[in-house]
Formats: C-alpha cells, structure tokens, sequence
C-alpha cells in the first residue's frame, strides 16, 4: 500500500479522517499522544516530540542507553532537535509496505514513546496501551497541520 493509503486505512481502523496533507504531512493523537507523518522520497517518517531537553544534559545517558540496539524503543531512533530544544522519537518505513505491518509499527512507536517518556519522568503512567485486544489501534483523533 502507499503512504496514503496505509494512513487512511490506519484512520478508519481509529475511527478518525487521516491523510497526507498538500505539505506530504499529517498528525494524529492517540489517547493523547500526537504523532506525526511525513512523506518524502519513498520513505514515511512516523515522529513525536518526547519531551523539553532544555537543561536536561543529565539525561542523556539515559536515552543513549534506551536507544542503544533499540532497547527502549523498539525501532524507533531517539534524536535532539536543537533548534526547537527537543528530544524526539523517530521512526521510518521504506517504500510500500503491508497494512497490518505498519499498524503494528504505529502501535510499537506509540508504546516506545510513552516508555521513553515514562523513563525520562521517572514516574509511573497510566496510559493505555495504544492498541486494543485483537492489536488494533484506539482513541485517535486527527490534528491539523
């Protein structure tokens, strides 16, 4: 499937409208959790802003070990946007890929996100898993862009 058409089938598998947008973007909320999707070139890029890093040095070590061989965030790379002063969560798929391969992959970087913020907060959360019983996602709601 396309870029396009994965994230319309993602948006009517969440009850909600998503497409790309004329900028090749668009954003969702999953129970709270906006995550964004670029197009560009072939590949689909799924991110979210983790957190402030503004005087968060301390925590870099942190993070380099929850991303060392994806071991907080499942695929998914932890990045420094030092022109907006945040950490962020990346994630890309290559090309045309199945549906239920990329639902998963949503799911996944949703749940690597909150564990990433969770460790970061180093408070318990209470969020819900991103996906019901039968591995659908839930809760969404479409975010202009």
């Amino acid at each position: 499937m396309t870029h396009q058409e994965l994230l319309r089938k993602l948006g009517e598998t969440a009850g909600i409208e998503l497409e790309l947008s004329g900028h090749s973007t668009a954003a969702a909320k999953f129970d709270g959790d906006e995550v964004n999707f670029e197009s560009d070139g072939g590949r689909l890029y799924i991110y979210a802003d983790i957190a402030s890093a503004e005087g968060r040095e301390a925590d870099f070590g942190k993070l380099l070990e929850l991303n060392n061989l994806f071991a907080g965030t499942d695929g998914a790379t932890i990045g420094l946007d030092r022109a907006r002063g945040t950490f962020t969560l990346c994630r890309m798929v290559e090309g045309d890929a199945e549906y239920a391969a990329f639902e998963r992959a949503v799911a996944s970087f949703v749940t690597a996100l909150r564990l990433v913020r969770r460790e970061l907060a180093e408070v318990g959360d209470s969020s819900p898993e991103p996906h019901d019983a039968n591995g659908h996602l839930h809760g969404g709601h479409i975010m202009q862009v």
